[in-house]
């Protein structure tokens, strides 16, 4: 049976489709690895990451399959498939991107896809329809190639200041208790940022970020030295830049949610630069989930689990007593 008809009419709708979500597509002038389209992204970079698309259309009377070389299979590539009932002129579009593929049946070098009669009626067809979500992996997908291909070369430090408040209370009021007649200092930002970098094994230097977001319900300013106020919002572009003891610091007190500035920002540096957030809220571990489905790696520093640790995540991390215990005046031994 000839399917040509039916793939470039597969062909010519699925482009249509994925130029409404505003991807970019292009169809190749070679055929290589079963590409009858592509993805790309960001054009203008130097490196351009893209998906290969395999368009597959069949016109249903009776069962049908497609059929899928293994080779092709890897994590950048789609199988979209476009299905006509002849008798009624329905038609349905179903995407199958590497893990739905390693469920089909394995013919030795093809992976098959049987496509029965009342294909449309079974759940297994039903849950690969093309929709938003569909479009929001390939965006994934394309994300995580920026990302694994970059070089990042810039360290930045993103501090929630509602916790770092919290933090250095509560540091302070365990430590007042194992040594009943030590004073502590008030720490400096500068200080705090220099043991943040030790723990977090992050290079301080003239090239170090640090972005102090704080809120104007609490009061960090009491608890910790941060220098002059300032109020300039810098996610607005009124920047107004302070430099610290061999770093840059950018300091915003906001009247808005810290957790939703914080996140903000994390968008802004996620693809360029080495993160480490210093941060212990449950409103994160949402965001935190769709960096980690997206590949990003990012360090966190917070309370560890048995001192009252409320945000959950996948990320590698270290605790927050000890940086702020030193930065307090404890000598290393009194940790």
């Amino acid at each position: 049976m000839d399917t040509k008809p039916s793939e470039i009419q597969a062909e010519n709708l699925i482009k249509h489709k994925l130029v409404k979500y505003n991807f970019l597509v292009t169809k190749p002038t070679f055929d290589k690895e079963g590409a009858d389209l592509l993805i790309v992204k960001d054009i203008s970079k130097k490196i351009t990451p893209f998906v290969k698309i395999q368009c597959k259309g069949r016109t249903i009377t009776t069962n049908s399959n497609v059929t899928i070389p293994k080779k092709y299979v890897e994590e950048n590539f789609v199988v979209f498939l476009y299905v006509e009932v002849k008798e009624s002129k329905e038609d349905f579009l179903y995407t199958y991107f590497q893990p739905d593929i390693l469920k089909w049946n394995d013919l030795g070098e093809k992976w098959q896809l049987i496509i029965p009669k009342n294909f449309y009626k079974r759940d297994k067809f039903k849950n690969r329809e093309f929709n938003k979500g569909v479009a929001l992996q390939i965006e994934n997908i394309l994300l995580k190639q920026v990302i694994n291909d970059l070089i990042r070369s810039h360290n930045s430090i993103v501090i929630d200041g509602i916790f770092l408040e919290k933090a250095v209370l509560k540091t302070k009021s365990f430590y007042q208790e194992l040594y009943p007649d030590k004073e502590f200092k008030k720490p400096s930002i500068d200080e705090l940022v220099f043991q943040f970098c030790r723990y977090g094994q992050v290079e301080l230097n003239s090239d170090l970020n640090c972005y102090l977001i704080y809120s104007t319900d609490f009061g960090l300013e009491h608890i910790v030295e941060i220098g002059d106020l300032t109020v300039y919002d810098y996610m607005n572009g009124e920047i107004e830049k302070s430099v610290g003891s061999k770093y840059n610091l950018y300091k915003m007190k906001t009247d808005d949610f810290v957790s939703f500035k914080i996140e903000e920002q994390l968008e802004r540096l996620i693809n360029t630069e080495n993160i480490l957030l210093v941060a212990d809220d449950p409103a994160y571990v949402p965001y935190l989930d769709i960096l980690k489905d997206r590949g990003i790696e990012i360090k966190i520093i917070k309370m560890k689990g048995d001192f009252g640790s409320i945000m959950h995540h996948k990320f590698r991390y270290a605790d927050v007593m000890y940086p702020i215990g030193i930065a307090i005046g404890l000598e290393k031994y009194e940790l």
